[in-house]
């Protein structure tokens, strides 16, 4: 009688609102951007905090199809040729980074025959152990590397956290990019099995190559590189 009676006496709408951002945050947290309008990344009006790099291939990117990371934390991927590849750059200061990580055990779990999904973190191991939140270091189940000098994040020019490229399995081309979370632009069940679902197209079958189009690579930074610098205006911790 009394959830009746609280129904009634509020808004049908914001019931309904309640309900759902309730839902949305216990059966899918990462959704939380999404459900509280008072998330900071929800306010600011863009999809992309990053040189646009969609539709190019990783050749054109990185000027070889090659990701270096200093070191798998994990088992780096394997015998991922004819699947897409999900790799998200983020770091453990970052909240809606946390958040995005349920996001990505859910993709890997849910699409693992289509989908490969490589997770590589800007902060070093001892801030990934030290992690507090939903998802710790021993509950990330996708490929997982460390890369202080964030050199593939640097490439893609990326100045917002968590960033997310999807990479096509037949040229080794970027076709969606952005912050997975994201209100409006989130990388979805709809976005992603519409993609993935290329990959029963005969056409698209017939292209695929025996090995995929490019590599991962545990490369330590050299000491004597200068290496390309963070944009001037990635955001720092604060603002997130």
């Amino acid at each position: 009688m009394k959830k009746i009676l609280i129904a009634v006496l509020l808004p049908a709408s914001l019931v309904l609102g309640l309900v759902s951002a309730f839902a949305d945050d216990s059966a899918k947290p990462w959704l939380v951007e999404s459900t509280r309008s008072n998330v900071p990344v929800q306010q600011k009006p863009r999809n992309l905090w990053a040189d646009t790099n969609r539709n190019n291939t990783l050749t054109d990117i990185l000027g070889e199809p090659v990701i270096e990371v200093e070191r798998w934390v994990n088992q780096p991927p394997k015998d991922f040729a004819g699947k897409f590849v999900l790799v998200e750059v983020w770091a453990t200061w970052c909240p809606p980074c946390r958040r995005s990580l349920a996001l990505l055990e859910y993709f890997r779990e849910k699409y693992k025959n289509e989908l490969t999904v490589v997770s590589i973190c800007e902060t070093d191991e001892k801030a990934l152990k030290e992690m507090k939140g939903p998802t710790t270091l021993d509950g990330i189940k996708v490929s997982l590397a460390v890369d202080t000098r964030r050199r593939f994040a640097n490439a893609l020019g990326v100045y917002g956290i968590p960033h997310a490229v999807l990479i096509d399995p037949v040229y080794g081309a970027v076709v969606w990019e952005g912050m997975p979370t994201q209100i409006g632009y989130e990388l979805s069940d709809d976005v992603m099995s519409k993609i993935l679902g290329n990959l029963k197209n005969p056409a698209v079958q017939a292209k695929l190559p025996k090995e995929a189009p490019f590599s991962f690579k545990p490369c330590p930074p050299d000491p004597n590189k200068k290496y390309r610098e963070p944009p001037a205006s990635i955001k720092s911790s604060d603002e997130w």
